[in-house]
């Protein structure tokens, strides 16, 4: 028995030096990138459940500076904030708290009566009752007929409205669809989710993420608010190609400043800042079915139901705040690829900060050819 044990002890670590091992499949993809002047910087890191394999940095944070992009700075993470909203939500539906076939009005009456669009043109709108009562289901999908902002987010920023006034201005949004009948992709949708969240349990949606994941996981640098420090010293630049040169920009749909509690405030669809290291913890849970070191945070079930395709036949694939079918993620607007397999265990991550870049693309196919090399060589996918 001692043999067999100090045999698989041996394995472990074997295995574990075979994953550290670095290839330089991924720089070499991405570089060029960095060399043409076409992108600032980018960070690559793909994993297993409890392992990493590699963690690949081309480029800088802070190009003007040539500070170099690292795991530990900071990014908006934009729609991958999405999945944070979906796992915390399904946590209450494990617990009883919350049904998915819930119609939305039972946690929020002023949804009672929304109204869905038969006929607009430049001078008129026809607006008729909604037939379908709206679920938490619709809600997580895209089904729910929401357009993606409300006009009060268009004209102010998608964080300028406190979480009840926003869903208040949601009720007040005529739908362009009877709910559960097509696909509109929608911050409205998952903030009315994330509003629920804050009706069941009582507590602050930020209060609820920090308490039921960040704090647990060990996710030290993740935040609705980035403080001043962190934007100083740890911090990645947002950057897009003016004229065919990069230009340092302000992250978009975000308001500035980033600190401040008392113009910003949560919008569960995109509001979460964070860094490689930090989400590299939330994916490597979600990569051993839902559990982190030795504490579970979701069921197996749980992360199937996200998983599953919601939206019907001829529609684009959308889970319950999943976004690519065969992972469990979501990609952000600043560029981040953040996904997880749980059937095979892997992470793959993708972090960077770039808008309306025409390059981007490409990098990411790039990217996307190196990783699946990389994981095949080490039989991982």
């Amino acid at each position: 028995m001692k043999r067999i044990a100090s045999f698989a002890v041996l394995m472990m670590l074997a295995f574990t030096a075979l994953l550290r091992a670095e290839s330089p499949l991924m720089k070499e993809a991405l570089q060029p990138f960095i060399d043409r002047g076409e992108l600032a910087g980018m960070i690559s890191v793909l994993a297993t459940k409890d392992a990493v394999l590699q963690i690949d940095c081309v480029g800088y944070a802070d190009l003007e500076n040539k500070v170099p992009i690292a795991p530990d700075q900071l990014i908006w993470i934009a729609s991958t904030s999405k999945i944070f909203t979906g796992t915390a939500l399904m946590m209450l539906v494990e617990e009883g708290k919350v049904s998915l076939e819930d119609p939305i009005e039972k946690y929020f009456p002023e949804m009672a009566n929304l109204r869905v669009i038969k006929y607009q043109d430049d001078d008129v709108m026809l607006l008729e009752p909604a037939k379908v009562k709206p679920t938490v289901r619709h809600a997580l999908s895209h089904q729910i007929g929401f357009p993606f902002q409300s006009k009060m987010m268009d004209k102010f920023g998608s964080d300028s409205l406190p979480l009840a006034q926003e869903i208040f201005e949601a009720s007040r949004t005529p739908l362009s669809f009877e709910p559960g009948t097509d696909f509109c992709y929608t911050e409205l949708g998952i903030d009315v989710a994330g509003g629920i969240i804050e009706v069941v349990t009582g507590q602050k949606y930020e209060d609820f993420m920090q308490e039921r994941i960040f704090d647990p996981l060990g996710m030290t640098d993740t935040t609705l608010w980035p403080s001043k420090e962190m934007q100083k010293n740890h911090w990645i630049n947002c950057y897009q190609m003016v004229d065919g040169k990069l230009e340092k920009c302000d992250i978009p749909m975000m308001r500035g400043p980033y600190d401040s509690r008392q113009t910003r405030f949560p919008e569960p669809g995109a509001c979460i800042f964070s860094t490689a290291n930090d989400l590299l913890k939330f994916f490597q849970m979600h990569a051993a079915g839902g559990v982190y070191n030795g504490k579970r945070f979701i069921s197996e079930e749980s992360q199937k139901e996200i998983m599953k395709k919601q939206t019907a036949d001829g529609k684009p694939y959308y889970g319950l705040t999943n976004m690519e079918e065969g992972w469990l993620g979501h990609p952000g607007a600043c560029g981040n690829q953040c996904y997880a397999d749980p059937a095979t265990g892997v992470v793959r991550l993708y972090i960077c900060q770039v808008a309306n870049n025409p390059n981007h693309g490409a990098a990411l196919g790039a990217w996307k050819q190196a990783y699946d090399q990389i994981f095949k060589e080490a039989g991982l996918r």
